[in-house]
């Protein structure tokens, strides 16, 4: 496992160092592991730290972070608490968002003619955020293929909006796959359920399990319908030169069919 130091750890959740010390000393957020003077924390401690974040986001206070604590901890192994919670923290976190300047974005996407309004259409994609005077980006990953996809001639324009009404479908349909696997883990539950020192393993096997299983379906369903629509724009393309392939006695040739 990974270990940080407090400024690292801070800066992989975008927090201050000031708040983490804040959280700690509140009971938030375990104590870290010593090493003579200096203070190393897990992943485990970044999960927590996560979930601090996003629920102070939600609009918890931290009064309310720390009441939660003390009654998910309690008769429960401390270990295995942050175990659970770094399986959720990780099943949304893979991915480290990026930050780009303007300047930086308008260079990744670099056309033989820059296109107006570029910037305006990779927030409305989804893609970027304002940040101050730079954008963070969600997923450099998406940001940087959708890049060189137009750098092969994809025209940049449809290929933002169509990725933006992607991302969005996808989100989508998600939330409703992993809103099902929720209901399921709490169906027959009391709205106060905890899971049991016994349970926690369980539970935590569950979520584990969900994100490679529902990313294998995804990126199959997804590849499928790349091939069948690839396969397709290839059999119309064909369809159309037919008539203009040469024939026996004739001078015709495949250029006559961009005349």
């Amino acid at each position: 496992m990974a270990e940080y130091r407090i400024d690292d750890l801070a800066r992989a959740v975008d927090t201050s160092v000031r708040n983490v010390r804040y959280y700690q000393d509140n009971g938030m957020l375990p104590p870290p592991r010593r090493q003579g003077r200096v203070a190393l924390y897990s992943e485990a401690h970044l999960a927590r730290l996560r979930l601090i974040v996003r629920l102070l986001d939600r609009g918890y206070t931290a009064a309310n972070i720390i009441e939660l604590a003390g009654a998910w901890e309690q008769g429960r192994d401390l270990s295995d608490v942050l175990g659970l919670e770094q399986v959720v923290s990780g099943f949304f976190s893979e991915e480290i968002p990026g930050f780009l300047t303007a300047a930086e974005i308008h260079e990744l996407f670099a056309t033989p003619e820059v296109e107006s309004g570029l910037i305006d259409k990779v927030v409305h994609a989804g893609l970027a955020a304002p940040d101050g005077d730079r954008y963070r980006i969600p997923s450099p990953r998406v940001l940087h293929a959708l890049a060189e996809l137009i750098k092969t001639g994809a025209p940049l324009g449809a290929v933002l909006e169509l990725s933006g009404q992607l991302l969005h479908a996808i989100d989508d349909t998600v939330r409703a796959l992993i809103g099902a696997v929720g209901e399921s883990l709490l169906r027959d539950r009391e709205q106060g359920w905890m899971p049991s020192p016994t349970e926690l393993p369980e539970v935590a096997k569950l979520i584990r399990q969900v994100k490679p299983l529902a990313a294998t379906a995804a990126t199959a369903a997804l590849n499928l319908s790349l091939d069948r629509h690839m396969e397709d724009i290839l059999g119309d393309y064909i369809a159309r030169l037919m008539p203009y392939l040469k024939q026996p006695g004739s001078e015709a040739g495949p250029h006559a069919a961009l005349a």
